[in-house]
């Protein structure tokens, strides 16, 4: 039951008009893929660069941040998909 709860809370932190709070939720890393993606698709790019730093970030959102409007986004990821430092 602990484990549905923490979701449902990273959930309604994710959505949280506050980016400082959205950037700690990217922080966590056991934070699920589903919730990767959606930080991942942020309008603050220090969310979306926790995203690339977060060492259980999966494939597929690395592979999404490839296209991000950031190059330096873009590098990280790329260098993770490249070291094969991925879930």
């Amino acid at each position: 039951m602990k484990n549905l709860y923490d979701i449902e809370i990273m959930e309604i932190l994710a959505n949280d008009a506050d980016e400082r709070v959205r950037f700690n939720v990217a922080t966590k890393n056991r934070l699920p893929e589903h919730l990767q993606l959606k930080l991942a698709k942020d309008s603050d790019c220090s969310v979306r660069k926790r995203i690339v730093y977060n060492k259980k970030a999966s494939i597929q959102v690395l592979t999404l941040l490839l296209n991000d409007e950031d190059e330096d986004i873009r590098t990280l990821a790329k260098n993770r998909i490249d070291e094969g430092r991925y879930k």
